[in-house]
């Protein structure tokens, strides 16, 4: 059965243009997952950029807060 099923694909992807194949292909499976790299990765931009700024802030506050109360 597994076998019939294979051959059926395989005659199934000799059936169609190769051009078409991987139009169908790209526009199936390519294009998503490009999308959704994209996306992930502005996510994690964003998210970096934010915790950069945080970052820094605290630095700030960290540094006011040393000199006011911690006069050697």
């Amino acid at each position: 059965m597994k076998a019939e099923l294979l051959n059926e694909f395989y005659l199934l992807q000799q059936s169609r243009s190769n051009e078409k194949y991987l139009e169908l292909l790209d526009e199936k499976v390519y294009t998503p997952v490009k999308k959704v790299n994209i996306q992930l990765t502005n996510w994690v931009s964003r998210r970096g950029l934010m915790l950069m700024n945080l970052e820094s802030v605290m630095n700030r506050g960290v540094r006011r807060f040393k000199k006011r109360y911690f006069k050697f």
